[in-house]
């Protein structure tokens, strides 16, 4: 098991962090290991997504907490699963979150990648402050 955790402030507020870590389907965007999450857009706890990952594997991606303040995730291909939890934390400047990202791994893949965990958490971080930052379409839609 390896576990790695991180903090950042993220100009934007947590209710539009939150839609876009509930916007499975879009996952695939600004996080780096997924290549694609095919399932339901409107995310509900226990529903099975069918998830791929780099290096062509194959797995389950699964929402098993969606509270307002903190959503969990959970996924697994051969040889690694990875439990994914982002706690929000509305700030009172401009509508800042401070969003703390926690990756928990096991599995053999896991102690093979275990390097990799230093750095992921601020890589997710940076690529949802960067997802944030595009405005939603005008129809309110996800985007």
């Amino acid at each position: 098991m390896t576990i790695a955790s991180l903090s950042a402030i993220i100009d934007s507020p947590a209710a539009r962090v939150h839609d876009i870590l509930l916007d499975a389907p879009e996952l695939p965007d600004w996080n780096p290991a997924f290549v694609r999450v095919e399932g339901p857009v409107r995310a509900t706890t226990g529903v099975e997504y069918r998830l791929d990952v780099i290096r062509g594997l194959r797995g389950t991606f699964t929402y098993t907490r969606i509270d307002s303040d903190a959503i969990t995730i959970s996924w697994r291909v051969p040889g690694l699963s990875e439990t994914g939890q982002w706690q929000l934390s509305p700030q009172p400047v401009r509508q800042q979150t401070r969003v703390t990202h926690t990756v928990e791994r096991h599995g053999p893949l896991a102690a093979l990648l275990g390097h990799a965990l230093d750095t992921l958490p601020r890589l997710r971080l940076e690529r949802l402050a960067e997802r944030t930052a595009v405005p939603p379409p005008a129809d309110g839609q996800p985007v």
